[in-house]
């Protein structure tokens, strides 16, 4: 729900479960708030729901992220599970659409919570502010239970950012690079690049199948759907442009750990071929006992040569009390 100006923006929460806070993420572009400021939930429910009134700003094609802007600007991520892009939307129904107008508690997401429990790295579930020049969070409720609805967090307007204009200090510099990113640029490659273009004072874009969007922006990146393999111009102007857009292209170059090419490399790596099977030898002497190769690994214990002793039987007894 949204209150009045003076007590600025209230969002709820917008799942049942344990609300964590950013640093318990297991994922550093999350807990180092690479993507901005907020919370976390691990959900016990199942769908996620509009935190606040807002208007739909970007569903990713992998449908594991929404994010939604409120009217006073206020932008909020929230990314459903960790690792969750790689599942390629199975496991996730959609209920809303880019540009539309939703309130507060409207359905965004549905997901499988028991194959996401078995296919992601997490459930756990961040709630970011993605534009902490513009916003901070003056109040948060954490490390308790909530049911969907709950006070999450309160924001208020710091002051709209002077992003400066340095584009009379030189022309523009621009250089095409081609995405090896597996999964595109969605939130972690998103945040890295953001992370890289807010150390430069030149005004930077992504653009990609003509459309532009701030290289500063992760929200504005992955509004751009970038997949493996498109070329994207970053196109920079301003007094260093020429080392923002080396130090973008290099980074998108590099995969950030994501690359297609490795990753199918490291697949096929962990394929383990069956080794053929293992004869079984002829003992080397009569009554010893020859092990085989069961499995390839590392055998670690006391080894030990077993022999089979030949038990003498006197066919003539000698008493009942000799036997026993």
């Amino acid at each position: 729900m949204e209150a009045g100006s003076s007590a600025g923006l209230l969002l709820s929460s917008p799942l049942s479960g344990w609300v964590a806070p950013l640093d318990e993420t297991p994922d550093a572009v999350f807990a180092e708030r690479m993507l901005g400021d907020g919370l976390a939930i691990d959900p016990t429910g199942s769908v996620l729901h509009a935190p606040c009134d807002g208007r739909v700003i970007t569903v990713h094609r992998s449908r594991h992220a929404v994010t939604l802007r409120a009217a006073n600007g206020a932008e909020i991520l929230m990314h459903v599970g960790l690792e969750t892009v790689a599942l390629d939307g199975e496991g996730f129904t959609v209920h809303v659409a880019e540009g539309q107008a939703v309130t507060a508690g409207d359905p965004l997401i549905g997901f499988d919570l028991d194959f996401l429990a078995r296919k992601a790295k997490s459930l756990i579930t961040p709630i970011v502010v993605t534009n902490p020049e513009a916003f901070s969070i003056v109040r948060r409720a954490q490390d308790h239970e909530t049911g969907v609805g709950g006070f999450l967090m309160e924001l208020t307007a710091v002051g709209g950012a002077a992003a400066g204009t340095a584009a009379d200090a030189g022309g523009e510099v621009v250089r095409e690079v081609v995405v090896p990113l597996a999964h595109g640029i969605h939130a972690r490659p998103a945040a890295r690049i953001a992370e890289t273009a807010r150390g430069f004072t030149a005004e930077i874009a992504l653009v990609a199948v003509n459309r532009r969007a701030s290289a500063k922006s992760p929200v504005g990146l992955m509004s751009l759907a970038i997949r493996l393999g498109d070329h994207v111009s970053i196109v920079a102007a301003g007094p260093d442009a020429e080392g923002a857009v080396a130090a973008i292209a290099e980074l998108i170059e590099s995969g950030m750990g994501e690359r297609a090419d490795e990753i199918a490399a490291q697949v096929a790596a962990a394929v383990v071929e069956e080794p053929p099977p293992v004869a079984v030898a002829e003992p080397a002497e009569p009554g010893v006992l020859r092990g085989v190769l069961a499995a390839p690994g590392l055998a670690i214990g006391q080894a030990v040569r077993l022999v089979a002793e030949e038990i003498t039987v006197v066919e003539t007894g000698a008493g009942a009390s000799a036997e026993l």
